[in-house]
Protein backbone atom coordinates (compact mmCIF):
# COMPACT_ATOMS: atom_id res chain seq x y z
CA UNK A 1 0.00 0.00 0.00
CA UNK A 2 1.56 3.37 -1.30
CA UNK A 3 1.21 7.01 0.17
CA UNK A 4 0.05 7.95 -3.45
CA UNK A 5 -2.96 6.15 -3.12
CA UNK A 6 -4.81 7.91 0.08
CA UNK A 7 -3.94 11.62 1.01
CA UNK A 8 -1.83 12.83 3.90
CA UNK A 9 -4.06 12.36 7.66
CA UNK A 10 -4.86 15.89 8.21
CA UNK A 11 -4.07 18.09 11.81
CA UNK A 12 -7.72 16.99 13.56
CA UNK A 13 -7.40 13.30 12.38
CA UNK A 14 -4.00 12.90 13.99
CA UNK A 15 -4.72 14.61 16.93
CA UNK A 16 -8.16 12.96 18.01
CA UNK A 17 -6.03 9.68 17.05
CA UNK A 18 -3.53 10.56 20.04
CA UNK A 19 -6.19 11.59 22.42
CA UNK A 20 -7.31 8.35 22.01
CA UNK A 21 -4.29 6.44 22.20
CA UNK A 22 -4.09 8.34 25.75
CA UNK A 23 -6.77 7.47 27.13
CA UNK A 24 -7.15 3.75 26.33
CA UNK A 25 -3.05 3.71 27.10
CA UNK A 26 -4.24 5.30 30.65
CA UNK A 27 -6.78 2.11 31.28
CA UNK A 28 -4.04 -0.19 30.32
CA UNK A 29 -1.74 1.38 33.34
CA UNK A 30 -4.83 1.93 35.53
CA UNK A 31 -5.09 -2.37 35.22
CA UNK A 32 -1.77 -2.66 35.18
CA UNK A 33 -1.49 -1.37 38.93
CA UNK A 34 -4.92 -3.12 40.17
CA UNK A 35 -2.98 -6.38 39.22
CA UNK A 36 0.03 -5.20 41.01
CA UNK A 37 -1.71 -4.02 43.81
CA UNK A 38 -4.00 -6.84 44.26
CA UNK A 39 -1.25 -9.29 43.71
CA UNK A 40 1.61 -7.44 46.04
CA UNK A 41 0.20 -5.28 47.81
CA UNK A 42 -0.99 -1.17 48.29
CA UNK A 43 2.60 -0.35 49.64
CA UNK A 44 4.69 -1.69 46.54
CA UNK A 45 2.02 -0.28 44.43
CA UNK A 46 2.90 3.43 45.26
CA UNK A 47 6.37 2.57 45.58
CA UNK A 48 6.83 1.30 41.66
CA UNK A 49 3.53 3.37 40.10
CA UNK A 50 5.62 4.64 38.04
CA UNK A 51 6.94 1.35 36.78
CA UNK A 52 3.69 0.16 36.14
CA UNK A 53 2.78 2.93 34.28
CA UNK A 54 5.78 1.90 32.06
CA UNK A 55 4.58 -1.59 31.50
CA UNK A 56 1.29 -0.28 30.95
CA UNK A 57 1.87 2.09 28.06
CA UNK A 58 4.80 -0.22 26.93
CA UNK A 59 2.26 -3.25 26.76
CA UNK A 60 -0.47 -1.11 24.72
CA UNK A 61 1.85 -0.13 22.03
CA UNK A 62 3.33 -3.61 21.63
CA UNK A 63 0.65 -4.93 21.16
CA UNK A 64 -0.70 -2.56 18.53
CA UNK A 65 2.24 -0.60 16.64
CA UNK A 66 4.50 -3.36 17.90
CA UNK A 67 2.74 -6.46 15.99
CA UNK A 68 2.13 -4.47 12.84
CA UNK A 69 -1.57 -3.44 13.73
CA UNK A 70 -3.42 0.17 14.30
CA UNK A 71 -4.03 1.67 17.84
CA UNK A 72 -7.55 1.86 18.63
CA UNK A 73 -7.05 5.68 17.77
CA UNK A 74 -5.48 5.37 14.31
CA UNK A 75 -8.54 2.77 13.80
CA UNK A 76 -11.02 5.38 15.29
CA UNK A 77 -9.32 7.97 12.72
CA UNK A 78 -8.53 5.66 9.53
CA UNK A 79 -5.59 6.85 9.75
CA UNK A 80 -2.26 4.61 9.18
CA UNK A 81 1.38 4.60 9.51
CA UNK A 82 3.46 5.45 6.73
CA UNK A 83 7.72 6.04 6.92
CA UNK A 84 10.18 6.52 4.46
CA UNK A 85 9.94 8.21 0.83
CA UNK A 86 8.31 5.46 -0.65
CA UNK A 87 5.33 5.63 1.87
CA UNK A 88 5.19 1.73 3.20
CA UNK A 89 3.96 0.80 6.30
CA UNK A 90 7.32 1.11 8.86
CA UNK A 91 9.26 -1.85 9.09
CA UNK A 92 9.64 -3.80 12.64
CA UNK A 93 12.88 -1.91 13.73
CA UNK A 94 11.22 1.22 13.23
CA UNK A 95 7.94 0.59 15.26
CA UNK A 96 10.09 -0.98 18.21
CA UNK A 97 12.58 2.08 17.70
CA UNK A 98 8.96 4.15 17.84
CA UNK A 99 7.78 2.65 21.16
CA UNK A 100 11.05 3.22 22.95
CA UNK A 101 11.20 6.77 22.08
CA UNK A 102 7.39 6.94 23.02
CA UNK A 103 6.88 4.89 26.30
CA UNK A 104 10.35 3.67 27.66
CA UNK A 105 12.90 6.68 26.85
CA UNK A 106 11.13 9.68 28.98
CA UNK A 107 11.06 7.10 32.23
CA UNK A 108 14.38 6.58 31.17
CA UNK A 109 15.48 9.86 31.02
CA UNK A 110 13.28 11.13 34.23
CA UNK A 111 14.73 8.35 36.31
CA UNK A 112 18.21 8.04 35.34
CA UNK A 113 18.24 12.11 35.65
CA UNK A 114 16.67 12.44 39.22
CA UNK A 115 19.16 9.75 40.39
CA UNK A 116 22.43 11.21 39.10
CA UNK A 117 21.04 14.81 40.45
CA UNK A 118 20.48 13.29 43.99
CA UNK A 119 23.76 11.23 43.77
CA UNK A 120 25.39 14.80 42.62
CA UNK A 121 24.50 16.47 46.17
CA UNK A 122 25.07 13.51 48.24
CA UNK A 123 28.52 13.86 46.73
CA UNK A 124 28.57 17.69 47.29
CA UNK A 125 27.71 17.32 50.66
CA UNK A 126 29.94 14.76 51.51
CA UNK A 127 33.06 17.15 50.25
CA UNK A 128 32.04 20.06 52.37
CA UNK A 129 31.88 17.83 55.09
CA UNK A 130 35.29 16.66 54.36
CA UNK A 131 36.37 20.02 53.53
CA UNK A 132 35.61 21.19 56.84
CA UNK A 133 37.16 18.40 58.63
CA UNK A 134 40.06 18.39 57.23
CA UNK A 135 40.25 22.34 57.94
CA UNK A 136 40.01 21.69 61.33
CA UNK A 137 42.35 19.00 61.53
CA UNK A 138 45.03 19.39 59.03
CA UNK A 139 47.21 22.06 61.80
CA UNK A 140 47.74 19.33 64.18
CA UNK A 141 48.44 16.66 61.24
CA UNK A 142 51.32 16.52 58.62
CA UNK A 143 52.09 13.79 56.21
CA UNK A 144 55.75 12.32 56.77
CA UNK A 145 55.48 9.80 53.92
CA UNK A 146 57.67 9.48 51.32
CA UNK A 147 57.66 8.42 48.02
CA UNK A 148 59.67 5.40 46.70
CA UNK A 149 60.29 4.66 42.84
CA UNK A 150 60.24 0.95 43.66
CA UNK A 151 57.51 -1.59 41.84
CA UNK A 152 55.10 0.38 43.68
CA UNK A 153 55.22 3.29 40.87
CA UNK A 154 53.07 1.37 38.67
CA UNK A 155 50.22 0.69 41.34
CA UNK A 156 50.48 4.73 42.44
CA UNK A 157 50.14 6.10 38.91
CA UNK A 158 46.98 3.87 38.53
CA UNK A 159 45.60 5.00 41.63
CA UNK A 160 45.94 8.55 40.25
CA UNK A 161 44.22 7.36 37.31
CA UNK A 162 41.40 6.03 39.12
CA UNK A 163 41.22 8.80 41.52
CA UNK A 164 40.95 11.52 38.55
CA UNK A 165 38.49 9.50 37.03
CA UNK A 166 36.54 9.39 40.44
CA UNK A 167 36.66 13.15 40.42
CA UNK A 168 35.86 13.44 37.08
CA UNK A 169 32.59 11.49 37.53
CA UNK A 170 31.87 13.29 40.75
CA UNK A 171 31.99 16.82 38.95
CA UNK A 172 29.73 15.51 36.27
CA UNK A 173 27.35 14.39 38.84
CA UNK A 174 27.28 17.50 40.55
CA UNK A 175 27.16 19.82 37.15
CA UNK A 176 24.39 17.62 36.20
CA UNK A 177 22.30 18.34 39.30
CA UNK A 178 23.08 22.21 38.79
CA UNK A 179 21.88 21.96 34.78
CA UNK A 180 18.91 19.44 35.23
CA UNK A 181 16.29 22.48 36.20
CA UNK A 182 17.17 24.21 33.03
CA UNK A 183 17.29 20.92 30.76
CA UNK A 184 13.80 20.27 31.83
CA UNK A 185 12.68 23.50 30.99
CA UNK A 186 14.28 23.22 27.45
CA UNK A 187 13.20 19.81 26.31
CA UNK A 188 9.83 21.65 27.85
CA UNK A 189 10.32 24.46 25.07
CA UNK A 190 11.46 21.97 22.54
CA UNK A 191 7.89 19.96 22.89
CA UNK A 192 6.62 23.23 22.24
CA UNK A 193 8.09 24.13 19.33
CA UNK A 194 7.48 20.70 17.64
CA UNK A 195 3.86 21.33 18.78
CA UNK A 196 3.98 24.61 17.08
CA UNK A 197 5.29 22.90 14.02
CA UNK A 198 3.15 20.68 14.16
CA UNK A 199 0.05 23.32 13.71
CA UNK A 200 2.15 24.52 10.95
CA UNK A 201 2.91 21.45 8.55
CA UNK A 202 0.25 19.07 10.42
CA UNK A 203 2.64 15.75 10.30
CA UNK A 204 4.27 14.85 13.41
CA UNK A 205 2.30 15.59 16.20
CA UNK A 206 4.48 13.59 18.56
CA UNK A 207 8.69 14.13 19.06
CA UNK A 208 8.86 10.40 18.77
CA UNK A 209 7.02 10.01 15.51
CA UNK A 210 9.36 13.16 14.19
CA UNK A 211 12.43 10.96 15.63
CA UNK A 212 11.44 7.81 14.06
CA UNK A 213 9.97 9.36 10.63
CA UNK A 214 6.97 8.19 10.84
CA UNK A 215 3.60 10.26 9.53
CA UNK A 216 -0.33 8.87 8.69
CA UNK A 217 -2.26 8.88 5.60
CA UNK A 218 -5.75 8.96 5.71
CA UNK A 219 -7.62 5.80 4.32
CA UNK A 220 -10.81 7.38 5.09
CA UNK A 221 -13.44 9.01 3.14
CA UNK A 222 -11.49 12.77 2.22
CA UNK A 223 -13.16 15.44 3.48
CA UNK A 224 -14.20 18.62 1.40
CA UNK A 225 -12.52 20.72 3.48
CA UNK A 226 -9.56 19.81 5.72
CA UNK A 227 -8.92 22.42 8.56
CA UNK A 228 -5.61 23.96 9.38
CA UNK A 229 -3.99 25.62 12.81
CA UNK A 230 -1.64 28.24 11.16
CA UNK A 231 -2.97 30.49 13.36
CA UNK A 232 -2.48 28.23 16.58
CA UNK A 233 1.35 27.69 15.52
CA UNK A 234 1.59 31.77 15.28
CA UNK A 235 0.48 31.81 19.00
CA UNK A 236 2.51 29.44 19.92
CA UNK A 237 5.31 30.98 18.35
CA UNK A 238 4.41 33.91 20.24
CA UNK A 239 4.39 32.11 23.32
CA UNK A 240 7.70 30.61 22.40
CA UNK A 241 8.98 34.22 21.68
CA UNK A 242 8.15 35.47 24.72
CA UNK A 243 9.42 32.62 26.93
CA UNK A 244 12.89 32.70 25.13
CA UNK A 245 13.11 36.24 26.44
CA UNK A 246 11.83 35.80 29.51
CA UNK A 247 14.82 33.43 29.68
CA UNK A 248 17.78 35.62 28.42
CA UNK A 249 16.29 37.96 31.27
CA UNK A 250 16.60 35.88 33.99
CA UNK A 251 19.88 34.11 33.23
CA UNK A 252 22.12 35.87 30.85
CA UNK A 253 21.40 39.35 30.96
CA UNK A 254 21.77 39.51 34.98
CA UNK A 255 24.85 38.17 34.69
CA UNK A 256 26.10 40.33 31.79
CA UNK A 257 24.98 43.59 34.05
CA UNK A 258 26.74 41.98 36.85
CA UNK A 259 29.62 42.06 35.03
CA UNK A 260 29.37 45.38 33.19
CA UNK A 261 28.65 47.32 36.88
CA UNK A 262 31.19 45.47 39.46
CA UNK A 263 34.11 47.46 37.82
CA UNK A 264 32.61 50.34 37.89
CA UNK A 265 31.08 50.22 41.39
CA UNK A 266 34.53 49.27 42.18
CA UNK A 267 36.62 52.01 40.81
CA UNK A 268 33.71 54.66 42.08
CA UNK A 269 34.45 53.35 46.03
CA UNK A 270 37.65 54.26 47.50
CA UNK A 271 39.89 51.80 49.28
CA UNK A 272 38.78 50.21 52.60
CA UNK A 273 35.12 51.84 52.12
CA UNK A 274 32.08 50.06 52.85
CA UNK A 275 28.58 50.50 52.24
CA UNK A 276 25.83 51.11 54.58
CA UNK A 277 22.13 51.20 54.52
CA UNK A 278 20.92 55.02 54.94
CA UNK A 279 17.75 54.93 56.95
CA UNK A 280 15.41 57.37 55.19
CA UNK A 281 12.84 59.56 57.32
CA UNK A 282 10.02 62.15 57.16
CA UNK A 283 9.81 65.58 58.26
CA UNK A 284 9.24 64.75 61.73
CA UNK A 285 12.42 62.61 61.71
CA UNK A 286 10.08 59.11 61.93
CA UNK A 287 10.15 56.35 59.88
CA UNK A 288 7.62 56.46 57.11
CA UNK A 289 4.53 54.78 57.41
CA UNK A 290 4.26 51.33 54.76
CA UNK A 291 1.04 51.07 52.64
CA UNK A 292 -1.46 48.19 53.07
CA UNK A 293 0.24 46.46 49.83
CA UNK A 294 3.70 46.49 50.62
CA UNK A 295 2.51 45.32 54.04
CA UNK A 296 0.17 42.52 52.12
CA UNK A 297 3.20 41.66 49.73
CA UNK A 298 5.55 41.32 52.67
CA UNK A 299 3.16 38.79 54.29
CA UNK A 300 2.73 36.58 51.53
CA UNK A 301 6.37 36.22 51.20
CA UNK A 302 6.53 34.52 54.59
CA UNK A 303 4.11 32.42 53.81
CA UNK A 304 4.60 28.87 52.89
CA UNK A 305 3.78 27.92 49.02
CA UNK A 306 2.61 24.36 49.96
CA UNK A 307 0.49 25.19 53.32
CA UNK A 308 0.04 28.88 52.29
CA UNK A 309 0.51 29.97 55.82
CA UNK A 310 2.61 31.73 58.00
CA UNK A 311 6.00 29.27 57.69
CA UNK A 312 6.50 27.10 60.47
CA UNK A 313 10.30 26.26 61.09
CA UNK A 314 11.44 27.89 58.01
CA UNK A 315 13.37 25.15 55.88
CA UNK A 316 15.10 25.89 52.75
CA UNK A 317 16.09 23.55 49.50
CA UNK A 318 19.77 23.82 47.62
CA UNK A 319 17.85 25.88 45.26
CA UNK A 320 16.81 28.59 47.75
CA UNK A 321 13.14 27.89 48.08
CA UNK A 322 11.84 27.88 51.54
CA UNK A 323 9.11 26.38 53.42
CA UNK A 324 7.69 24.82 56.50
CA UNK A 325 9.70 21.94 57.97
CA UNK A 326 7.07 19.90 57.66
CA UNK A 327 5.44 20.58 54.36
CA UNK A 328 9.03 20.09 52.46
CA UNK A 329 9.45 17.02 54.60
CA UNK A 330 6.32 15.25 53.65
CA UNK A 331 6.91 16.87 50.22
CA UNK A 332 10.00 14.83 49.61
CA UNK A 333 8.70 11.59 51.16
CA UNK A 334 6.86 11.45 48.24
CA UNK A 335 8.76 13.24 45.14
CA UNK A 336 12.65 14.05 45.87
CA UNK A 337 12.42 17.28 43.97
CA UNK A 338 11.79 21.14 45.11
CA UNK A 339 7.77 22.14 44.95
CA UNK A 340 8.70 24.80 43.13
CA UNK A 341 11.66 24.26 40.19
CA UNK A 342 11.49 20.35 40.56
CA UNK A 343 15.19 20.31 41.27
CA UNK A 344 16.13 17.37 42.75
CA UNK A 345 16.13 17.33 46.63
CA UNK A 346 17.45 15.16 49.77
CA UNK A 347 16.13 15.32 53.17
CA UNK A 348 19.79 15.59 54.22
CA UNK A 349 20.42 18.77 51.86
CA UNK A 350 16.91 20.55 53.52
CA UNK A 351 18.25 23.21 56.13
CA UNK A 352 16.25 24.81 58.52
CA UNK A 353 17.10 28.79 58.98
CA UNK A 354 16.44 30.31 62.47
CA UNK A 355 16.79 33.89 63.15
CA UNK A 356 16.16 35.04 59.81
CA UNK A 357 13.97 38.22 59.25
CA UNK A 358 11.60 36.68 55.97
Amino acid sequence: MREGMFPPAAAPEVMRAAEKDEQYASFVCESCYDAFRHAFGTRLAVAYQNETKLAGRALYYLLTTGAGLQTLGEEYCDILQVAGASGLPPSPARRVLLIFYQAILPYLGERLSSRAAARGILLANEEGRRARSSLSGGENTRATATSSLSYTGLLQKSDQVLKWLQCLWSAALQGWAVILPSLREALLLLSRANLMLFYFDGIYYHLAKRAARIRYIHMGKAAQQRPRYHMLGMFLLLQLSILSGHWLRRSILPAVALSMQSPSVNSASPPGATHQRITILDEDGNMPQRSSLELEKEASSTKCPLCLSPRQNPTATPCGHVFCWTCVAEWCNEKPECPLCRAPVLHSSLVCVYHADF
